[in-house]
């Protein structure tokens, strides 16, 4: 068997490509090594990175290094960013004509050119069986054209015309910025061209399948969670540490980051005095708080060893309230026992008890006051985070899911049976 896997993600440095997109290519890729299968590999590296045939030969022996994923590897360039001259033309490139399709918006143009469509074309040449487009990006360079009878596979991590309309809807905020929404039935219409085209769809969460199932009648859909490592269980620290964790180039992450260290921080240290602050993840640069930081806050940077840093969290903190998809950092705190309060929008699409395996909160107020009770709270904080454990353990194992895409991708019998049983069940 031969896999055409096709991604605009461009891991410069795998040891730091760990944030949640990374881990689910990965959990792929390892499915798809497991079958011992052929791996063609389409990447589409920004455009004032180097290409040739020494960078190709670079990424692949990473991988193999890194990942333990054997793949010949075929890098081509993105379209670079457009920078129209006038103020009229910057207008119509921010704001029309992206409106018009996803060939002109920001987050799709640069895969959606000549260049990567003929890239796809020449892979093709190689026959694969499947073609496996590692998000809507991806998808842009399947397009056009026949795929000689492969069968397409598309992951969609968030239902991207629902992540940007509530994107839009978060700060920063500026006049003209409401006529972004001119642009969501373009991504609509994008998106339900790009599932209709696939032979099977995969999401995060059962709420993305029924969303996508009401709001597009599509039916060939399957769930695949975001997943976690077991980790070993240890004593929950009594240090009184708030978490936030993620990848600061991804926006919904920056404004949530903003949203607790000026709201809801002033609030918690009010009750919990003693309580600090830990900001981890790569890209802090991007948060203007970095530079002021209030009394008690701590900005880590990108932190490698996850088991020290979550082994001195009391409480993980995400006030998240745009973006889509499943949030890793939920179940990664979960997995080590660590309880988690969030935003209901946080933890959209995980499967966890309210106020028994996870706290969630709407409001500022409620966030501060949830973070100091579990602050104070040894009993109700060491239980929550060991039901929380269980519960990630029992549905989010990362064995068991890469297991059921190994049986996805060697097509066999069962999982067309398991996916149409699930579907009435649910």
């Amino acid at each position: 068997m031969r896999v055409l896997f096709v991604s605009p993600l461009f891991p410069r440095d795998l040891s730091t490509s760990v944030h949640g997109v990374y881990q689910r290519m990965r959990m792929w890729l390892d499915a798809i090594q497991s079958l011992d299968a052929d791996l063609d590999l389409l990447l589409f590296p920004p455009s004032e990175i180097p290409l040739g045939p020494e960078t190709a030969a670079a990424v692949a022996r990473s991988l193999a290094e890194s990942w333990g994923i054997r793949a010949d590897v075929m890098l081509c360039p993105r379209e670079p960013e457009e920078r129209p001259g006038g103020r009229l033309r910057e207008y119509l490139a921010a704001y029309v004509r992206p409106a018009l399709g996803l060939s002109w918006h920001p987050e799709f143009r640069p895969y959606l050119g000549r260049r990567q469509q003929e890239a796809f074309a020449l892979r093709l040449t190689r026959s694969p069986d499947i073609v496996f487009l590692d998000s809507l990006q991806a998808a842009g360079a399947a397009r056009s054209g026949s795929l000689g009878g492969a069968q397409v596979l598309l992951d969609l991590d968030d239902v991207e015309h629902r992540r940007f309309a509530r994107e839009v809807a978060q700060p920063p905020r500026w006049r003209l910025k409401p006529l972004l929404y001119m642009q969501v039935p373009a991504l609509w219409w994008g998106e339900r061209a790009a599932i209709t085209r696939s032979t099977q769809v995969f999401v995060c969460s059962d709420l993305d399948r029924r969303y996508l199932w009401r709001s597009m009648g599509v039916r060939n859909l399957q769930v695949i969670p975001n997943a976690v490592t077991r980790k070993d269980h240890r004593p929950l620290t009594s240090e009184p540490n708030v978490l936030f964790i993620g990848a600061y180039n991804y926006p919904p992450n920056v404004v949530a980051a903003e949203y607790l260290i000026r709201e809801v921080w002033p609030r918690l240290v009010s009750m919990c005095p003693r309580a600090r602050l830990l900001i981890a993840g790569a890209h802090q640069e991007a948060i203007r708080s970095r530079g002021e930081a209030p009394s008690g806050v701590e900005f880590l940077g990108f932190v490698s060893d996850l088991d020290a840093l979550y082994g001195r969290t009391r409480v993980l903190c995400c006030p998240v309230q745009s973006g889509g998809g499943t949030r890793i950092k939920i179940l990664e705190a979960a997995s080590y026992g660590v309880p988690v309060v969030s935003t209901p929008l946080g933890a959209e699409g995980i499967d966890l008890a309210a106020d028994k395996e996870i706290v969630l909160r709407s409001s500022t107020q409620g966030l501060a006051e949830a973070c100091a009770g579990l602050l104070e709270d040894d009993v109700r904080a060491r239980d929550i985070g060991a039901s929380a454990r269980d519960r990630t353990r029992d549905l989010y194992s990362r064995d068991a899911v890469v297991r059921r895409m190994r049986a996805i991708l060697s097509a066999d019998s069962g999982v067309e049976r398991w996916h149409e049983s699930s579907l009435i069940a649910r």
